[in-house]
């Protein structure tokens, strides 16, 4: 379902804010039935399937936006769609049929926190060029159906699903972002004080916190403190890797109905990996969150 963003009573008054250095001019979430390993008998033909439904939400979400950037970033798509082989490439031509242009680079080195790196490289190249247009699709879908990436004990069951932002860049001295890395048997007490310190600096922005079970979900709120918080999403998506964040923006937005024009989002990967960004919501952006499998 298309929803379109609610503004806050105050929020046409401000015209001349400075823009934003993320504005999110389009969001949208698929889930996607995980598939079990005696169904997958084709990976080539798996893989161009993937490949066309990301390319749909694409098109849904963004029609023919004029784009300077396309990446795909992951967690758990498999190395052989992004290693250049047969299966890659019709992964890749499939992601890329009727786009404004071509699937420009793909990585899953950051695994869930993956968005916030993109994000670096893009502001780093407004920095030298001007404003421009990002197309990011977090793909964590696994052609193979491996058993492994359906729970773990870290994160509980997991979600799977495609999320397509479409993102203005534009250059800042002090971009509202942050990537770092923590010990992996402490990264999430850092992260939640690494987010206080941040959502400090705007109170005005709920926050959108990663997917984890109860425990883990505890101990992070205990470093955040009293911060506002979008809606979790982990009893009806478990944790969907890199798509976390964004899910929980939708819901406040699309389900909530809620009038946010802005918000922090973060994410933590297994290894220790953290991404935080404070972004804007365009006054025209759409919204899209599918939830049928």
């Amino acid at each position: 379902m298309l929803a379109p963003l609610q503004h806050r009573d105050h929020a046409a008054a401000a015209p001349d804010a400075p823009a934003a250095a993320l504005t999110v001019r389009a969001l949208g979430y698929r889930r996607v039935r995980s598939s079990r390993p005696d169904e997958v008998a084709d990976l080539g033909a798996a893989a161009d399937a993937l490949g066309r439904l990301a390319a749909s939400e694409r098109e849904h979400l963004c029609g023919d936006a004029h784009v300077d950037d396309y990446v795909v970033s992951s967690t758990i798509l498999s190395m052989l769609l992004l290693n250049g082989s047969a299966c890659g490439r019709r992964f890749t031509d499939a992601v890329s049929h009727a786009a404004p242009r071509p699937l420009d680079w793909m990585t899953c080195s950051y695994e869930c926190a993956g968005w916030g790196y993109v994000f670096a490289r893009s502001l780093a190249k407004a920095a030298v060029d001007g404003p421009r247009t990002l197309l990011l699709q977090i793909v964590d879908v696994d052609a193979h159906g491996f058993s492994y990436w359906h729970a773990n004990p870290m994160w509980g069951g997991s979600g799977f699903g495609i999320s397509t932002l479409l993102v203005d860049v534009r250059p800042a001295d002090a971009a509202p972002l942050v990537n770092e890395a923590a010990h992996p048997g402490s990264a999430v007490v850092q992260l939640g004080r690494r987010l206080r310190a941040f959502c400090a600096e705007h109170p005005d922005a709920r926050l959108a916190i990663p997917f984890f079970p109860a425990p883990s979900r505890r101990a992070l709120l205990v470093g955040v403190g009293r911060v506002p918080l979008l809606p979790d999403g982990h009893q009806r998506f478990g944790h969907s890797f890199g798509s976390d964040p964004w899910i929980s923006l939708l819901l406040g937005l699309v389900e909530e109905r809620g009038a946010d024009t802005e918000a922090v989002v973060s994410s933590l990967a297994l290894n220790g990996y953290y991404s935080i960004a404070r972004i804007a919501l365009a006054a025209d952006a759409r919204f899209s969150l599918e939830v049928s499998t």
